[in-house]
């Protein structure tokens, strides 16, 4: 049945609230001062983290192994591929930064003394004929680079199988500890809470670093009124009780607009690390933003809004920077 016709003042009224809707926001988005940025505030740039001098959010990227996985052929060779200068290039092509070199060597020489502990003088294994599963779980943040290494070590190896999954930094450490997994991806060092479990259930933990990151906090390319942050900002948006709803909060020039908010969700080794780093403590975080164990959802989100803010690992931005702004932090 069709609907009867709308009186004509009616469709005059709906047609000027749309109007000024669409005014309300364009009058919001429009900013006509200078960008803040505060003094001393750094971008994140693969120079920027290697130095350091992006802080407080510069972080190093970890594997955790089950030493006992080192007696499986397929897990050594994973690992020392991962350990090649192929597997530290992949560090880079997927938008992370290299380890310096001295540190290089040192994170291959405690995987090679580990194996040479678990497995003394291990025959080299013939790579084609190589059998056996490698399960990796953890970081999503990691993830990119351990399944670019396994999509390589699969072109020498095609007989062995390495599914890479995504739980989270937390997630990963809990299938570990369970023994379910060989190796965890982490964007954190493990817990003394993590490490106890794993003691309880007589897994040897091999910790090995294997690049470094930076935590970008990213707005909406169209966002004119803001290129950086200071941690104190940070802190004010993002602590446990913050009152911090709309831009005007942090400064009553910036427009008169919601502040949607992105992260990754509560199991993440980067939410935990920048609660440690930023707010009143790890895991103290307000509860109301956008939250998600998928980076890209995040970057999508943060794309698709012009008042958004979030943050996440720099592959994300890397991977993205014609479609975000990265904003400058001050210590």
């Amino acid at each position: 049945m069709l609907s009867a016709p709308k009186p004509v003042w009616i469709l005059l009224l709906i047609s000027l609230l749309s109007a000024g809707c669409e005014r309300s926001s364009a009058n919001a988005i429009k900013y006509s001062g200078p960008a803040e940025s505060p003094e001393k505030a750094v971008l994140p740039t693969i120079e920027t983290i290697q130095s350091g001098t992006y802080r407080p959010l510069s972080r190093p990227l970890y594997l955790y192994v089950n030493t006992a996985a080192l007696q499986k052929p397929a897990v050594r060779a994973f690992l020392q591929y991962y350990f090649s200068d192929e597997g530290q290039e992949l560090v880079a092509d997927v938008g992370y930064i290299k380890l310096p070199a001295e540190e290089f060597q040192k994170q291959l020489k405690t995987l090679n003394d580990a194996i040479q502990q678990v497995v003394p003088n291990s025959p080299d294994p013939d790579l084609k004929t190589l059998t056996g599963e490698v399960m990796v779980d953890g970081s999503s943040t990691v993830a990119p680079i351990s399944t670019a290494v396994a999509e390589e070590f699969f072109r020498m190896c095609p007989k062995v199988r390495v599914p890479v999954g995504t739980s989270g930094t937390g997630g990963g450490f809990k299938k570990f500890s369970a023994g379910e997994i060989d190796i965890c991806d982490a964007s954190r060092e493990i817990s003394d809470t993590e490490r106890e479990l794993c003691r309880k259930a007589e897994i040897d933990v091999l910790e090995l670093r294997i690049g470094l990151d930076g935590i970008v906090i990213a707005v909406n390319p169209q966002n004119s009124w803001i290129d950086g942050l200071t941690v104190e900002d940070l802190q004010k948006i993002w602590n446990t009780g913050s009152t911090v709803q709309r831009w005007t909060d942090l400064n009553p020039n910036f427009p008169d607009a919601p502040i949607k908010l992105f992260g990754p969700d509560t199991d993440s080794g980067t939410f935990e690390y920048f609660t440690e780093e930023i707010c009143s403590g790890k895991g103290a975080s307000r509860s109301d933003y956008q939250q998600s164990s998928d980076d890209n959802f995040l970057v999508s989100g943060i794309m698709n809004d012009p008042f958004s803010l979030g943050y996440f690992g720099f592959a994300y931005y890397a991977e993205n920077q014609n479609k975000l702004k990265a904003l400058a932090i001050a210590p």
